[in-house]
């Protein structure tokens, strides 16, 4: 997907605080939707970039368990287009990609939010 942060770029903008709790609490906020929640602080203390993915993996490890169509709407919610997800779904490493792929993408929401306001 060529909107997404560049992962040399992300780990970049993971070194502003601020940058990291905004993209947390669009996190927070797209998951909640689908009953999916981080710690108590995840709002408010910034976290690594691989605790996040971390967290992430077991929230949609949670949401497959309800199946497929909600999995789906997160994806849509997040709008991780549906061909870059199927792409992933035949990985071995499906569920770290795609922790890493919503990351991106929430993260890269957030960076349009702060450039372009």
């Amino acid at each position: 997907m060529s909107d997404l942060i560049p992962v040399y770029q992300l780990i970049e903008y993971f070194d502003n605080e601020t940058f990291v709790l905004n993209t947390q609490r669009q996190i927070s906020k797209d998951f909640a939707k689908f009953n999916l929640f981080f710690p108590e602080n995840f709002e408010s203390t910034p976290y690594s970039k691989l605790d996040i993915e971390t967290m992430i993996k077991q929230n949609v490890q949670d949401l497959i368990r309800e199946g497929e169509t909600r999995l789906l709407q997160l994806m849509y919610t997040i709008d991780l287009p549906e061909k870059e997800f199927l792409h992933l779904t035949v990985q071995n490493d499906f569920l770290e990609l795609l922790a890493d792929k919503i990351l991106r993408r929430e993260a890269y929401k957030v960076f349009l939010r702060q450039h372009f306001k």
